[in-house]
Order: structure tokens, then C-alpha cells, then sequence
């Protein structure tokens, strides 16, 4: 089936190149090229560095230099062109992509292909007539020919920023050969058995995200299992040809590698040694067992206490049920929680789907949420302090805690609260899901919905345990008032994270009301009460929701967070310069709903040790506030593969890529990641 799709592929694209041949039309509509230089005129020099700017719209793509099992790299006849000597392509990291079930590696949207230019007298103008020939591809292929011209006098006196802005990222997104750093290839190993690669190479500082091999035509190595042990890193690809049956290398094969990692990579040559591949569990296992440790952890977090604690009390006022509905509700419970797991799982799956962007918690960042959550909470309260023991068979009150069905809905509010926490183990495995397949999402989201749930389903499988429990006393009504207290700890900290949101003067407007109105059910309960002040509620939120000008209007200066830290603000663009100055860049990428964030802030980062090194002369510490949505911290974590935050990085001479520290910071973690990054 694969061989016929990439027959017809390859029909396709032989059919529109004989339309094309002579025109660019075709393919105007979904692409257009662009020779740019760095410089406005040669000045002298012998090497020139310029770019071939390729931009696509929607799906359309274009390829790399090793395009993978159909496609073609873009490519220039310079004839024509005068004082020309050689033009040396480089090729930024691709993107693997599927199209029919065929893998392609290329580019979407817009792709800059640095060239460095030798001219042939760098006394002279320079006059480049390029015949671009280039295949794009989308459901069909087109491809298209255009010819491009560029002419550089002999002399300018300034060089063009726009074009060298454009150029540099593309730049630093093209993998280095391997002798130009300290890493070295322990192992280039073909398991002739299993038709697997494997590939070995000690001494690299940054994490490797996935790997290409050229040099082999018509098959396909499979995106790497990566791991990193003692300081190896060692990949394993599974190889196949265009039938999708497991490929055979010749012994001696020559093959070149390229290890990439969020921005650029390594590359080198070598050739294939007969080994044998240890078998191990795949990847997703490990993240699945991660998944589950990492939810079950929540159940520890702050996050989860108010739902626990609503739970706890269920479980002694329980009692006196019977074994078998003891289980049911218990069951029910983490029913509720898987349910509320796989729906994150399809929504992520479709924001992925649609390009849109998405991240772990970042529900908190929206106003509407947190007045949505702020009357459920005060409802629990309130329930747990018998005002409302009133009989409400349609109202939230009754599904949260007057029925079974209340512990479906306790099991489902409990995920709710759980996504500010990015809990040990939890990051990596949420990471390694929203950044992998729609079948990775749904599994390790169910490891997710496993852990958090193991508690109420270690109850469903020994429901006598309760017994161990005291018996219904006075001392209930006292564990009810304490449950309660909780809880309202939990409404002022959402109340607090509407202050990201409103100007101090309307949020304090607003403080205000909630607690006349929590105080007034309180004295007065009663169902007509409850209507009355959420009606006024509504109102209110209302308001806030649908009037941001008037926000804007009470919204005063931005106060400054006090810090003994002198934090900067989060600009990834001046990374590299810091960097290059011989500095030491620390980023701590926080938000107010994040309450992992403020642990490391407290137990780490305001440590007096800490703060000395972060203050010192060769050290920038960047600090970006994700409370709000902001796309541009939104697109920086992606670039590293993570979706959650705490997010921690160091970035210095010793560390240009950077280093990514662990979700929970120790004094320790921070200290060394210091000292290695200027080393």
C-alpha cells in the first residue's frame, strides 16, 4: 500500500512538473522565492552571506536536503550569473512530516536556506542570476521553476539589517559537524536482526530531540528512541523500506547522521559496525510510568487538597454504608477523573490538530475560568458548613455532593484543580504526550487519570478500610468547619489571580462584593438567597468579562514585584548576545496560578546563596511572567518541547544551547547548572 501511494505521489509530481516546466504560475499562488544578502555590497569579501527565502501558504511544503521517501530538495543553476566562484548550501533542521502514510523531512510556511557565496574577485560587483527549480508539495505536487536575479556593487557602505534578521535564525538552526565540538560517536551500530540502528555519542550538553540518516535511498529510519545514560546519549531507529517491510544494509554502508536538537544540531559520517540492539520497553512506557507516578504525586500538591478533603470526609461520614456502595462511590470517583483526563486528551488533540496553541494549566490564565471556579468553590464551602442542606435536585449543588453522581463530579473537579501543578515526573511525561502522537496523548493522559485516581480505587478494592476510621461524633462537625476553611484558602487564591486580570480599583471592587455575599449566605441561607446573590454574581462577572475598556480605564501602572533578585524581563532575542559577552543567562518562566512556581520561588530562589549568584556581575536573570497568555513565552517552551511550567533554563559559554533544569528546583540543581554554564 505504501509503494502504491508513493508511485502516485510520484506520478503527481511528474505530471505537474511537465505543466510547469516553463511557467511559474502554478505554483505562484501557494509559493514564492527570494534571494537575500546579509550585505549590500562585497567590500571585499571573499565569502558572502546570503539566503534563499522560500514562503508557503497553509499546508504546502517544501524539502530538505534529504527529502526522506518522496520529494526534492530545492535547487539553483547560476548560469549567467558573473564573478560567481561556488555557492555552498546549509541546511536548516527539518520537520518530519506524513503524507499518505509516506514520512517526508522539509518545511512549512517559510523556510530561509543560508548560502555562503565565494566570489571571484572580492574587487568587484557581484551579479547573480539564479534559475531556482523547487518542489512543493501538498495533497499534490507542484514543480516550479523561477528565475531570481541579485546584484551587489563592488562597494556599500551599510549592510542590510532586515535581510541579515531574517537570515541569522535560519543561521543558527543548521547543524555543526561533530568535530567542531567536544562531543565524539562512540557507535554506529546495524542490528541486521531487528534492522535497527543504533547510534551512540558521549560528551553532548544539550538534549537530543530526534535524528536523520542519509545516504541509504528509499528507506526509511523511523523517528529515534532516545535515552541518556553516564553521559551517552544513545538513539535507536528502526529501518524500513518503501514496502514497510524491515531493510537490509550492506556491511561497510556509509551513512550520514544529524542529531538535532530544539535549535540546530550535529551531523557526521560514518560507517555502519555489526552490533546487536539490547530490547528494551519503548519510550512510551517509561513516560507511561512516569504519567502515573507524576498523578499520583498531584494527590499531594496543594492543587488537589480541597477535592481530597471533601473526599476524606465522604469517607468517614461513609461509615455506615454498606461495603458495596462504599466501592461504587470510590469507583465513581476515579470514573470522573479518567473522564475528565481523556476529555483534556481530545481537546489537546484537536488544538493540535487546528495549529493552536495549548499548554498544562493554562486554563488559569482566563478571567472567565476563575469566575466560574470562585461560586463552585463557594458552594462546597458553604455545603460543608450546612447552609444549603436544601434538597436541589437540578442545581450544582445537588451533583457535587447531594447524590452518586456527586462523586463522578468530585473526580472531574478534582482534574480541574489539579493542572496549575506541574508535579515531579509529571512535566516530562506531559511533554513527551503533547509533543508525540494523538495515541501517545491519549495513553499517557490515561497513566495521568491512573496515578491521580489510586487512591480512591485502593478504597474500592478494600472498602472496609474506613473502619479504621473514628465513629460519627461532634468531632465531624468540627473536621467539616476545618474542610471548609481550606477551601475558602483555595477561593482567595483564585480571587488573588484575578488581580492579573482587573485594575487594582476593580478587583478590590469586586474582593469586596464576594465577601459581603459569602457573608450574607452565611447568615441567611436558603435557596431564594442563593438565586438572589448569584443573580448579582452574574452580573458582576458579567461586567468584567464584557467591559475590558472600562478595566483599562482603572488600570494604573503595572507594580513592580519586589525582589531582591534584579530580574529582567524575558527577551529570548538578547540570549545570544549575553552569551557571547561571556555572561551567564538564568530564565524562570512563572505565572501567579502556578503553584509549583512559587514553591521554587520560596525554596529555592529566595535562598540567600541563590540570590547572590543570580545578582552576580557575569550573570542575567530573566524572569517571564506567563499569568496572562502571552505567544511568545507560548512559543518558547515549545521550541523546547514543554507545555507546563515551572520552566527553568541556563544558558552561558559553557552552555550556548542551553541546559533545562528539573520541574522542582533545588538549591543544588541551581547552583551547579550556575557554574557549569560559566565554566
Amino acid at each position: 500500500m505504501r509503494f502504491y501511494i508513493l508511485v502516485c505521489l510520484l506520478l503527481s509530481s511528474f505530471a505537474h512538473a511537465e505543466q510547469s516546466a516553463s511557467a511559474f504560475d502554478p505554483a505562484a499562488k501557494v509559493a514564492t522565492a527570494q534571494l537575500l544578502s546579509t550585505a549590500n555590497g562585497v567590500n571585499g569579501a571573499t565569502i558572502l552571506s546570503m539566503g534563499l527565502k522560500i514562503t508557503l501558504d497553509d499546508d504546502w511544503k517544501t524539502y530538505w536536503s534529504s527529502p526522506g521517501l518522496a520529494g526534492a530538495p530545492p535547487s539553483i543553476d547560476w548560469q549567467g550569473s558573473s564573478n560567481l566562484g561556488s555557492v555552498k548550501w546549509l541546511w536548516p533542521v527539518p520537520q518530519r512530516m506524513m503524507v499518505y502514510d509516506i514520512e517526508t523531512y522539509g518545511y512549512k510556511h517559510e523556510i530561509i536556506y543560508p548560502l555562503q557565496v565565494t566570489v571571484t574577485d572580492p574587487t568587484k560587483a557581484l551579479s547573480l542570476h539564479a534559475k531556482t527549480t523547487m518542489l512543493v508539495c501538498s495533497e499534490v505536487c507542484i514543480r516550479a521553476q523561477v528565475n531570481l536575479a541579485l546584484n551587489l556593487p563592488a562597494t556599500a557602505s551599510d549592510i542590510d539589517k532586515a535581510s541579515s534578521t531574517q537570515i541569522q535564525p535560519y543561521v543558527a538552526d543548521v547543524p555543526v559537524d561533530i568535530s567542531a565540538t567536544s562531543a565524539s560517536l562512540q557507535k554506529l551500530g546495524w542490528d541486521s536482526a531487528s534492522s535497527q540502528l543504533l547510534i551512540e555519542v558521549k560528551g553532548l550538553t544539550t538534549p537530543v530531540i530526534d535524528g536523520f540518516v542519509e545516504g541509504v535511498d528509499f528507506t526509511l529510519f523511523s523517528k529515534p528512541q532516545i535515552s541518556q545514560e553516564d553521559g551517552v546519549t544513545r538513539l535507536i531507529m528502526h529501518v524500513e523500506d518503501m514496502a514497510g517491510t524491515p531493510a537490509r544494509l550492506d556491511p561497510q554502508q556509509q551513512l550520514k547522521v544529524t542529531l538535532t536538537y530544539q535549535q540546530g544540531g550535529i551531523t557526521f559520517t560514518d560507517v555502519i559496525t555489526p552490533t546487536v540492539v539490547e530490547q528494551t520497553l519503548p519510550n512510551w512506557i517509561y513516560m507511561l510510568l512516569l504519567a502515573i507516578v507524576g498523578g499520583f504525586i498531584l494527590n499531594l500538591m496543594p492543587c488537589v487538597l480541597p477535592v481530597l478533603s471533601i473526599k476524606l470526609l465522604s469517607v468517614v461520614e461513609s461509615a455506615s454504608e454498606s461495603s458495596a456502595q462504599r466501592r461504587i462511590n470510590f469507583l465513581l470517583s476515579a470514573a470522573g477523573i479518567f473522564v475528565a483526563f481523556w476529555l483534556l486528551a481530545l481537546l489537546f488533540i484537536a488544538l493540535k490538530y487546528f495549529g493552536i496553541g495549548f499548554g498544562w494549566g493554562v486554563q488559569f490564565q482566563s478571567a472567565a475560568f476563575l469566575l466560574i471556579m470562585i461560586p463552585v468553590l463557594v458552594l462546597f464551602a458553604l455545603n460543608l458548613l450546612d447552609k444549603f442542606d436544601v434538597q436541589l435536585p437540578q442545581s450544582l449543588m445537588d451533583k457535587l455532593s447531594g447524590s452518586s453522581k456527586g462523586h463522578f463530579y468530585q473526580g472531574i473537579f478534582a482534574v480541574l484543580l489539579a493542572t496549575p501543578c506541574s508535579a515531579p515526573f509529571l512535566g516530562t511525561a506531559v511533554a513527551f504526550a503533547l509533543a508525540g502522537s494523538s495515541w501517545q496523548i491519549l495513553v499517557i493522559f490515561s497513566g495521568l487519570a491512573l496515578g491521580l485516581s489510586l487512591p480512591y480505587l485502593l478504597i474500592a478494592i478494600w472498602p472496609n478500610s474506613v473502619s479504621i476510621m473514628p465513629k460519627p461524633g461532634m468531632w465531624m462537625v468540627r473536621f467539616r468547619q476545618f474542610l471548609a476553611s481550606l477551601l475558602c484558602a483555595t477561593l482567595v487564591w483564585l480571587i488573588w489571580l484575578l488581580q492579573a486580570h482587573l485594575s487594582m480599583m476593580l478587583w478590590s471592587i469586586f474582593s469586596i462584593v464576594i465577601c459581603i455575599m459569602v457573608i450574607f449566605l452565611i447568615v441567611k441561607p436558603g435557596p431564594r438567597s442563593l438565586v438572589s446573590v448569584f443573580a448579582i454574581y452574574l452580573l458582576l462577572a458579567n461586567t468584567i468579562i464584557w467591559s475590558p475598556e472600562s478595566a483599562r480605564l482603572l488600570r494604573g501602572a503595572d507594580a513592580e514585584s519586589i525582589s531582591e533578585i534584579h530580574w529582567q524581563a524575558f527577551e529570548p532575542g538578547k540570549i545570544a548576545g549575553y552569551v557571547a559577552e561571556g555572561k551567564t543567562v538564568f530564565i524562570d518562566i512563572t505565572a501567579d496560578w502556578c503553584i509549583t512556581c512559587v514553591v521554587n520561588e520560596r525554596a529555592v530562589l529566595q535562598r540567600s546563596d541563590i540570590i547572590l549568584g543570580l545578582n552576580a556581575d557575569n550573570v542575567v536573570a530573566m524572569k517571564g511572567d506567563w499569568t496572562k497568555p502571552d505567544a511568545s513565552i507560548e512559543a518558547y517552551l515549545k521550541r523546547y518541547g514543554r507545555y507546563a511550567i515551572p520552566f527553568n533554563q541556563v544558558f552561558g559559554p559553557a552552555l550556548p544551547n542551553g541546559k533545562l533544569l528539573p520541574e522542582l528546583l533545588t538549591k543544588d540543581a541551581v547552583a551547579l547548572s550556575l557554574t557549569q554554564a560559566g565554566q
